[in-house]
């Protein structure tokens, strides 16, 4: 196996240098004249060949036995082998650990989510450690799927949700986990970007494939340095601007109109950037525009800012380098999003009986005294 055969190298160069270090050291002591300038020289770089392969030997076991983690957006080797480890699918090809009925459950409300690798629990170990996962555990009487993916964007979710009805999904709440970044699939600029990172970490030498320290260093070097890929929150902001944000909102909109023309009830929850979070957080102005968006389309919509607001960035994200919710900031939009769902279903359900109540009232003046039948997991 080749990543044997790497580790196998970086054991055996520090051996190789220090037996030639030892070689020298033997070589001098045999000598009766002080060591000459090129001696010191080579003993001197071959302490420093010794330190550097101790070092890599170091950083390539550590992240080959002990580092178990992810990267923002999926390319390093290290991070392959966290999904080959942590990301099971059920039989509908999502990340979950329980099958998916078609159909709803009569008296049994169902919660779709729909979004990307916030919703699918990127950098999540444990899948049950995600918050739709724990609002299931909360709420036993709710039928709760998620319908997410990595790298969706409102297009891929639009799609997504056409897919799922064309195979005779029905709806019943739809919540929409909504990312500032759903916005860039726009820019066909940031997909180029992105499809260069991993393709040039899939294409590099044999030593950068199978050298998961080597690999990581590499990684994360190319991305920083990369135009597309450094003008991210550049495409995100215009994203919220002009033409560009007229064109959100109808797509938005045509979310909405999807599933309120199946039978469903669309809400919505959003994430904020937890990499910017503090005093100096830069995007208030797009949460404002996206409540008023919301607003306009009579969609209730919870805000997750108010709940990650005055927390550390560093307590709520994976790691440094994957600004995505770890199980903390999970647990925490989990109780956010429970109360915001048990108000939603509660109004709906009032309402409801009211609808009812109003029918029945309508049917004893008419002399119909059958009731319609009531399932609260339909509308």
């Amino acid at each position: 196996m080749d990543e044997d055969l790497v580790l196998g190298l970086y054991v055996l160069l520090p051996l190789v240098i220090g037996g030639l270090l030892v070689l020298l050291a033997q070589g001098l002591r045999a000598r009766t004249r002080p060591p000459g300038t090129l001696r010191l020289i080579s003993g001197n770089l071959l302490v420093l060949l010794l330190l550097l392969s101790l070092g890599v030997l170091g950083g390539e076991i550590y992240y080959r036995f002990f580092s178990d983690t992810t990267d923002s957006l999926g390319y390093t080797k290290l991070n392959q082998r966290w999904f080959d480890r942590h990301w099971q699918l059920n039989s509908a090809d999502f990340r979950d650990n329980i099958p998916y009925s078609l159909k709803l459950t009569p008296g049994t409300r169902r919660i779709t989510f729909l979004g990307d690798s916030f919703a699918a629990g990127h950098g999540v170990k444990n899948v049950d450690d995600r918050f739709a996962n724990r609002l299931r555990q909360a709420h036993p009487e709710w039928e709760i799927h998620v319908l997410a993916q990595p790298g969706y964007d409102t297009g891929d979710e639009i799609q997504q949700l056409r897919d799922s009805l064309a195979q005779h999904y029905q709806l019943d709440v739809v919540v929409l986990v909504y990312c500032l970044n759903d916005v860039a699939d726009m820019f066909p600029e940031w997909g180029e970007a992105v499809r260069r990172v991993r393709d040039r970490a899939a294409q590099s030498a044999w030593l950068l494939r199978n050298s998961y320290f080597v690999n990581d260093l590499y990684c994360r070097f190319y991305m920083r340095r990369d135009a597309g890929v450094k003008r991210y929150f550049e495409f995100i902001a215009q994203g919220y601007r002009d033409g560009h944000w007229d064109r959100q909102q109808q797509r938005l909109r045509e979310l909405r109109d999807l599933v309120q023309s199946h039978g469903g009830r669309l809400l919505v929850v959003t994430f904020p950037f937890f990499q910017g979070l503090g005093p100096q957080y830069a995007y208030y102005t797009i949460h404002d525009q996206l409540n008023q968006c919301w607003r306009m389309l009579g969609v209730a919509h919870l805000d997750l800012l108010d709940t990650y607001r005055n927390i550390p960035s560093a307590r709520l994200i994976v790691n440094a380098n994957d600004p995505h919710p770890n199980e903390y900031a999970h647990a925490l939009a989990a109780e956010a999003i429970g109360k915001f769902l048990e108000e939603q279903l509660a109004g709906a359900d009032k309402h409801s009986e009211k609808t009812i109540g109003g029918r029945e009232a309508k049917s004893r003046a008419s002399g119909n005294t059958t009731a319609p039948p009531i399932n609260p997991g339909t509308h």
